[in-house]
């Protein structure tokens, strides 16, 4: 038979450890871009080869992903690592041949363990098992490497302490059967410097912790970390003297409206209301009402869609409104400033039954980081989930920015220098502090990167 030269791009030290460990089970933990994904599809293939040498035999694995999105970005990857070994390949059932040597077979794991039964299998890799679930593992792929004592390997960016960090955990203690690794985005000897520099100064520290430096995070993707210190407080009314800013998100469809009042001169929450399926005009009074209450207030709040309008007649009323409209960028501001609120105690919550949903939205509120390539990163409230208290509070510390930042320097505040929400700050406070120089009559609304 004629023999074919196979070109496959070589490993960098650190990969190449991995790839000629001899464990059954290898798991590694490591930063994004540091090309764990790339090793992998040439792991996949080199471990065809080997089973093939040992018995002259074809052989069969599979390469598996949480969704169907990343089973596209690794079929991609290794089809353009793989080219000169693949002999035939089809996207519709997602399988690239290797004759003689076998063939490797693109799987989601987006249905738990449906579709991950009934093959006996040579070897799995699983690509970002962090976010793949337990029960595909234990239900679907473990029972299918089993007869043939199958070997695997795990890859994944952490994502909290979920059950992948347990199997890295056990590949830390001496075992015959499973090793695992750990490497920062950092660590990958081609990333260039200029970029660490740029991730290091604009990437918010829980972040840049987990996708980057690869940390096992004991928040996983909560954004609101610090959460507990800042439990404490009650409820009070009007204090006559006192300054209050009040956050207004306008619920659409099935969401809540949430009304939520902060005393500047604690960052205290004094106040929250949520109402939902209530006619707009009930609601613009309700609105009115509380701020005719803490009578020394501002009014922050949603102006996107329907949000303009309300803002206009609360306006007119006399109200002083400030509008914010939300974009991607400008949410991810918002969020951020929150963040640090948070993370410096800056602020505080009652622990009562009017804000237990509250309190409930920001242990739960997450961040997800779609697309690889990109690094955009969304913050939200899980799939079913509510955010809307999440989102009124930030409007009401948006709206006292000033108050809680005035006395910190740059230093003593967790934001990275020259990040969106940095910049913001910096110039949100700027303006702030000096209109508050100016006589009343002459002081206008912060220019802002998001304000209508």
């Amino acid at each position: 038979m004629r023999e074919k030269t196979i070109y496959i791009k070589p490993p960098y030290a650190q990969q190449a450890e991995i790839e000629n460990d001899q464990h059954r089970f290898r798991v590694l933990a490591c930063g994004r871009r540091w090309g764990k994904t790339l090793m992998a599809m040439r792991e996949a293939f080199q471990m065809l080869l080997r089973a093939y040498e040992l018995d002259g035999k074809a052989h069969r694995g599979w390469v598996i992903s949480p969704t169907f999105p990343l089973v596209r970005e690794d079929w991609l990857i290794a089809e353009d690592l793989l080219s000169d070994a693949i002999t035939k390949k089809s996207t519709t059932d997602m399988r690239m041949d290797f004759k003689p040597f076998g063939f490797i077979e693109f799987k989601s794991a987006e249905r738990e363990d449906e579709g991950l039964r009934g093959a006996g299998l040579d070897f799995a890799v699983l690509d970002e098992v962090s976010r793949i679930s337990k029960k595909s593992w234990e239900l679907g792929i473990r029972p299918a490497l089993s007869d043939k004592l199958g070997r695997a390997v795990f890859i994944s960016t952490p994502k909290g302490r979920n059950w992948f960090y347990n199997l890295w955990l056990a590949g830390q203690l001496k075992n015959d059967e499973i090793k695992s690794w750990k490497y920062s985005t950092f660590d990958n000897p081609f990333f260039p410097e200029s970029e660490k520099k740029a991730l290091i100064d604009t990437t918010p520290e829980m972040i840049l912790r987990q996708e980057y430096y690869a940390d096992f995070l004991e928040d996983e993707a909560t954004v609101f970390r610090n959460l507990n210190r800042c439990i404490s407080g009650v409820l009070e009314g009007n204090i006559e003297g006192e300054r209050y800013t009040i956050g207004v998100d306008l619920g659409k469809s099935e969401d809540f409206t949430v009304i939520t009042v902060v005393k500047e001169s604690s960052g205290s929450l004094v106040y929250i209301n949520r109402i939902n399926k209530i006619d707009w005009s009930i609601q613009k009074e309700h609105i009115f009402s509380v701020a005719k209450t803490y009578r020394q207030s501002i009014i922050f709040m949603d102006s996107t869609g329907l949000g303009d309008p309300i803002l206009n007649d609360l306006s007119r009323a006399g109200l002083t409104v400030r509008g914010y409209k939300f974009t991607h960028t400008s949410k991810q501001v918002l969020i951020e400033q929150l963040t640090v609120a948070i993370e410096q105690q800056l602020i505080s919550i009652p622990d009562c039954e009017e804000t237990k949903f509250l309190i409930d939205e920001l242990k739960c509120f997450s961040y997800e980081i779609p697309n690889k390539e990109t690094g955009r990163i969304f913050y939200s409230a899980p799939t079913g989930l509510h955010d809307d208290g999440v989102i009124s509070l930030a409007l009401a510390i948006r709206g006292m920015s000033h108050a809680l930042y005035r006395t910190k320097p740059d230093e003593e505040i967790n934001l990275p220098r020259f990040s969106p929400a940095w910049l913001e700050r910096k110039s949100y406070i700027e303006e702030v502090e000096h209109n508050m120089r100016l006589p009343r009559r002459l002081r206008r609304q912060p220019a802002g990167l998001s304000f209508s």
